[in-house]
């Protein structure tokens, strides 16, 4: 049976020159010398048997995104984790597959990024296979503003202790931000006054906190 796309674009030898060249611009890709110029790119091109129509050109600059968050880990282990999870029969799709249906349907601009950087947290071992998908399947259908809203949440100075006994932190957004959207995906619900003493009414104008699922993309996706 012949290897899958995706892993073997990680173990062709223009994986590791990714890091070397900046940022491609989209016009660019329609250029047949960028192609010769950029291995990875043309690596992609061949082996996915992608043209340079406008549609071709967005998932390849997507795909390329994706895959500069992933520069600086090892091949091997990139590899290892995804046969790992393809071996496991958990899931039935295999991983590279999944991860290039992903790519096709996000948006373009910083959305790549973010599904490259949760990806290289699941491979660090920093979140699960299936806290990735729940978190990339968030990326895919909220605004991208809204996401990068995000970006801006402030850790609360002192921990405290959740229900399980762990300690833990509170992340917390300024509620004229947030839209109704980031409240319907479970990211933000607004803090009930009654649920914690905030002296010195600290969150008097801050009054909306990340849930789980919002405080993941925080940390994995998003700095």
């Amino acid at each position: 049976m012949e290897e899958n796309k995706f892993n073997q674009i990680i173990k062709s030898d223009s994986f590791a020159l990714i890091s070397d060249f900046a940022e491609i611009s989209l016009d660019s890709l329609a250029k047949d010398e960028i192609i010769k110029d950029i291995p990875m790119i043309g690596t992609i091109s061949k082996l996915l048997s992608i043209g340079t129509t406008i549609n071709d050109r967005l998932f390849t600059k997507k795909l390329f995104q994706f895959l500069k968050e992933l520069e600086d880990i090892n091949q091997d282990l990139i590899l290892k984790e995804i046969n790992y999870i393809d071996d496991s029969e958990r899931y039935t799709q295999k991983v590279g597959e999944k991860l290039l249906e992903i790519i096709t349907r996000i948006d373009s601009d910083e959305k790549p990024k973010i599904v490259g950087r949760l990806f290289k947290s699941f491979l660090l071992k920093e979140i699960d296979y299936n806290k990735f998908l729940k978190l990339s399947h968030l990326v895919e259908n909220v605004f991208l503003l809204e996401i990068l809203v995000i970006k801006e949440a402030e850790k609360y100075p002192r921990s405290f202790i959740n229900k399980l006994g762990y300690e833990d932190y509170m992340y917390y957004l300024n509620r004229e931000k947030i839209s109704q959207e980031l409240y319907s995906y479970g990211i933000v619900e607004n803090i009930n006054p009654d649920a914690q003493p905030f002296p010195n009414n600290e969150f008097k104008n801050q009054n909306v906190k990340l849930l789980e699922l919002g405080i993941n993309l925080f940390k994995f996706g998003l700095k």
